[in-house]
């Protein structure tokens, strides 16, 4: 983030103070005042640079208004148009087509077939034969239409999750993720079908290392990591050999654990030769990793993966890209189970990348958990519940909480 907005500027550029609505904070900007006194806003001290997405709805939640101090050049360049609005350029965001339960069907089937696809892959390679490329590229393609009529079904199913099946369904979450994200940056429909195959075949390497070390229920020794590495190198060969496949999904395969910073493997290559597609597959990737349940470890909740991602930013990952992931994703992703302040239990069917903390959900149980109608409504409406306050999120619950399993209101 450029310092364009901190204290901390240089000492020959003029800062001045300036209020802004608070629905156009930035991370990066140092609040100086308030629309109220500092006492009424949980911060520890007067004066605050927004550090975090949580620092904004924070204050999106408690202020009309604040002042931050910005140069005073780069202000005037605003107040005359010549500098982009980046939110709007960068994070166009999703255009739902349809009603998310009426994609939900074709989107559990899209989901079904190409986890089948990617099962098939793997094996294929495994028993050191070829695998149908034709058929993960129409596996893909489905993924795309459902993601295009509304993303919302493709990342509820990401949700669900079975330790039996993870390496084949977190090839296939990587590439909806990946699909999902590039939407959400409004990439077309060509580049979304590539962007899906590479998140989707960045891991066919896995396929060639044994089963002992790939599924081991602990941490691996600094030998057995060794071996884990090369699946880098045995991706790249592996999809050498089909004729056709773009270099992009190749490259994916072998670069997808190198780092911006230049400190990952298996050639600590440069972040300028990482292209964009590459750093945005590294995101997604390590995002559902922290996200799903191994035989060794519990999957972590949504809120953890993103601050994770969020510290590493500049250093293992593409800063603007982590910025746009966490936009699209949400604090609560679509599929999350939350119970709400009232105690009334949900499912968040979409994001609102305005407000990660503030989604649509759809209730399902009521405050003294019993099972009510679905019912969606928005939270950023502030729909009052029985006793007339506001809708509020308390926090995410495990999937299972309350007997709700989120995969029974797929279909529904």
């Amino acid at each position: 983030m450029s310092n364009k907005f901190s204290s901390a500027a240089d000492a020959n550029s003029k800062l001045i103070e300036v209020k802004l609505p608070s629905d156009s904070l930035e991370i990066g900007m140092h609040v100086t005042r308030l629309d109220r006194p500092w006492t009424e806003v949980p911060v520890l001290m007067q004066g605050l640079t927004i550090e975090t997405p949580d620092d904004i709805d924070m204050l999106r939640d408690h202020c009309v208004y604040v002042y931050i101090e910005i140069e005073k050049e780069f202000w005037l360049e605003i107040a005359q148009g010549s500098v982009e609005q980046k939110e709007e350029k960068v994070f166009p965001g999703f255009r739902e087509k349809i009603d998310i339960h009426d994609e939900l069907p074709r989107a559990k089937l899209t989901f079904d077939t190409a986890r089948d696809q990617v099962d098939e892959v793997l094996e294929s390679i495994s028993s050191g034969e070829t695998f149908d490329m034709d058929a993960s590229r129409k596996a893909i393609q489905s993924c795309v239409t459902s993601i295009l009529n509304n993303a919302n079904a493709l990342l509820w199913l990401t949700q669900v999750k079975q330790q039996d099946h993870y390496t084949a369904e977190h090839s296939l979450r990587v590439g909806i993720l990946a699909i999902a994200f590039g939407r959400f940056l409004d990439f077309n429909e060509y580049d979304l079908e590539l962007l899906g195959l590479c998140g989707m075949l960045h891991d066919v390497g896995k396929a060639k290392i044994p089963d002992d070390i790939l599924n081991k229920p602990g941490r691996l020794s600094r030998i057995e990591f060794d071996i884990m590495k090369e699946h880098a190198q045995f991706g790249k060969d592996i999809l050498l050999e089909y004729d056709g496949v773009e270099k992009l999904i190749i490259d994916t395969a072998h670069y997808h654990h190198e780092r911006v910073d230049g400190k990952g493997y298996p050639e600590q290559v440069n972040a300028a030769y990482l292209h964009k597609y590459i750093r945005m597959v590294s995101i997604v990737d390590v995002y559902d990793a922290i996200t799903s349940a191994r035989p060794y470890k519990d999957g972590s909740p949504a809120f953890d993966a993103l601050k994770i991602l969020f510290s590493e930013r500049g250093k293992h990952f593409d800063n603007d890209l982590v910025e746009a992931f966490i936009r699209m994703v949400g604090i609560y992703p679509p599929g999350t189970l939350v119970e709400m302040t009232n105690g009334e239990v949900g499912i968040v069917v979409s994001a609102n990348a305005d407000s990660r903390l503030r989604p649509k959900v759809e209730l399902v149980l009521t405050a003294d958990k019993k099972i009510r109608p679905p019912y969606i409504i928005n939270l950023l409406d502030g729909i009052p519940d029985t006793s007339g306050s506001p809708y509020v999120i308390k926090e995410g619950i495990t999937n299972g909480t309350y007997g709700v399993d989120v995969k029974d209101y797929i279909l529904k």
